[in-house]
């Protein structure tokens, strides 16, 4: 029998920052020397159910380096990932050479862009750390959302990419850099009988769109998604919210 896959994102999603911990959570990651990521006790249980019978794969915005800083824990450790917002598959934390082949032909023809949005970029009086991510995309991280938004006005008109803000931090993505797409293609190289997928940002509804189930924290980013919609219970915490949706979705489908 195919396996279902569980397609989900990390940061806000599963994986919380030392701000929005809270006592008992497990420390997933470390950035020089201090603690930075947290999964709830329940969001480890619950993924360790949810791992042995679905395929968990992560997709991140993230770079590679970036998410391997994460430390699973045991029974939690996905065999895939996608990171680059889509751009580069992991498999068993090592680069799928075939997958990033293609990801960089895809953006080829975006090249150009991406350089001149890198020099607008850093050419911005807006406090703000800018580079090229895995060389598939364009990222800032700002001292705070306000200078964020206020990059990313500077930028609309002026670059082919698309731009969208998270927190403090703006992101300039080539078209085929796209957790969407990143779906489409899991789906051909897993076949799996269905899709669950888990996201709580703007860039993570094309990836929900694609699924045949989605949960988000909000009704907003799940507008116009004919498939299977989960939302979560006031005050519920949505990473321990959206393990028990997959394990329901997985349930259903098993029966």
């Amino acid at each position: 029998m195919k396996k279902l896959l569980f397609a989900s994102d990390l940061d806000n999603t599963l994986l919380f920052s030392r701000r929005h911990s809270r006592p008992g959570d497990v420390c997933v990651e470390m950035l020089e020397g201090k603690e930075q990521g947290y999964f709830t006790p329940l969001t480890i249980a619950r993924l360790r159910e949810v791992n042995a019978c679905m395929d968990f794969v992560p997709v991140t915005s993230r770079s590679v380096a970036q998410y391997r800083r994460i430390r699973f824990p045991a029974g939690c450790v996905p065999r895939w990932a996608v990171t680059t917002n889509g751009g580069l598959l992991l498999e068993n934390g090592e680069i799928d050479e075939a997958w990033q082949a293609e990801s960089l032909a895809e953006v080829a023809p975006w090249r150009g862009e991406l350089e001149r949005t890198e020099a607008l970029f850093q050419a911005q009086i807006v406090p703000h750390r800018g580079r090229m991510v895995d060389d598939l995309y364009v990222f800032a991280a700002c001292d705070d959302a306000a200078d964020a938004h206020a990059l990313a006005a500077a930028l609309m008109g002026r670059t082919e990419l698309e731009v969208a803000v998270s927190g403090r931090k703006v992101y300039c993505f080539p078209p085929p850099i796209s957790k969407g797409h990143a779906l489409e293609r899991l789906r051909r190289r897993l076949g799996p009988a269905a899709v669950f997928a888990a996201g709580d940002t703007t860039m993570d509804v094309p990836m929900l769109l694609e699924a045949d189930a989605a949960a988000a924290p909000e009704a907003a980013l799940l507008a116009g998604f004919a498939g299977q919609k989960y939302l979560p219970r006031e005050g519920e915490h949505f990473g321990e919210f959206v393990l028990r949706c997959a394990l329901a979705f997985a349930g259903e489908k098993t029966q």
